[in-house]
């Protein structure tokens, strides 16, 4: 893998040609299902970034999105998309985290070009940028089941991720994510978003940018979508960060977009239940399963009544036991 990095640095210096680089040689690594079924954090990663994406796949982020979209200029967005192939195809996932790639908008010149070259790297998912409608999911869904059949791939081992940034999509919502089963986070991008309602970017920490992360929330709940909340564009704010992300959390994001890994590692910490959580969940489950096994609907603990709900909830908090401690 050196040796890639290396030529696509000398690419972006003008020393080799773009024709070395596609030359390069792919051989497709293993390839496994998600472990890990938190979203917490969200790190992306630009597909012209060498040096940043070096280390992408072992840092300490739930998802790793790699780039081919807004943070790459169009005249490098060709070398991102050959060199994000000749990458992860060179790589194995094992599904400790998960891959995702962020492809250009379909109203674009760069949708088709972005999945015939990448979709052969059998990311984990596909992050749709700039989605308007449930037309928009239904195009993309039909491509990559036809490539998985085409590959004799398990259906819906590629999951779809959608980015929301604009009105019309925002009111759609409902459709839009009904149209695909493959479906299975949803990012808020509320700066873009704001551009689009020709809105000053300072209203989205106002009432109304509550308002939207709160609508937002709700309606991808009600899909079982994981809702992601924005990116905090101050990186060297880390207080700020986590305070947004605790604020956050409360509204039910089940994670953040990162962009340095210093914030991954703080919405790790602020997206997983504390130990004190954990012990109480566990307490919970343990009091009230006894109670089903005495014939009891319910039961009470530490001045608590326990029924379904309470008790579904503690089984939530308890996936996190055995990942969340990263």
């Amino acid at each position: 893998m050196e040796e890639l990095f290396s030529l696509a640095e000398k690419v972006l210096e003008g020393e080799k040609s773009l024709e070395e680089l596609l030359s390069f040689p792919e051989s497709l690594k293993e390839r496994k299902k998600v472990e890990n079924p938190f979203r917490r954090s969200a790190l992306i990663v630009s597909g012209d970034r060498i040096k940043h994406l070096k280390k992408a796949l072992i840092r300490n982020a739930d998802v790793v999105i790699l780039n081919v979209e807004d943070g790459v200029s169009p005249e490098r967005k060709e070398f991102a998309r050959i060199f994000i192939r000749k990458f992860l195809t060179n790589t194995p996932l094992d599904g400790s985290k998960e891959v995702v790639i962020r492809i250009n908008g379909i109203e674009t010149t760069y949708f088709y070009e972005d999945l015939f070259q990448l979709l052969p790297t059998i990311p984990h998912g596909i992050r749709l940028s700039k989605v308007e409608s449930s037309e928009d999911v239904v195009a993309l869904d039909r491509i990559i089941d036809a490539f998985e059949r085409s590959r004799k791939i398990e259906r819906g081992f590629i999951k779809i991720h959608l980015s929301i940034e604009t009105g019309r999509a925002v009111e759609s919502l409902n459709k839009i994510l009904s149209a695909s089963d493959r479906i299975e986070a949803c990012y808020l991008g509320i700066l873009d978003l704001f551009a689009d309602l020709k809105l000053p970017q300072g209203f989205t920490k106002g009432s109304l940018g509550l308002y939207v992360r709160e609508k937002f929330v709700l309606t991808c709940r009600s899909f079982n979508v994981h809702p992601i909340a924005p990116a905090f564009q101050e990186y060297e704010d880390l207080k700020g960060f986590e305070e947004e992300a605790l604020l956050e959390k409360e509204m039910g994001f089940s994670g953040k977009m990162c962009i340095s890994v210093k914030q991954a590692e703080i919405a790790n910490r602020v997206f997983s239940p504390s130990e004190e959580e954990l012990r109480r969940a566990k307490e919970i489950v343990e009091v009230y399963e006894k109670a089903l096994a005495e014939g009891k609907g319910g039961v009470a603990y530490k001045g608590l009544f326990i029924d379904q709900p309470i008790y579904r909830d503690a089984l939530n908090t308890l996936k996190y036991s055995s990942s969340s401690r990263s």
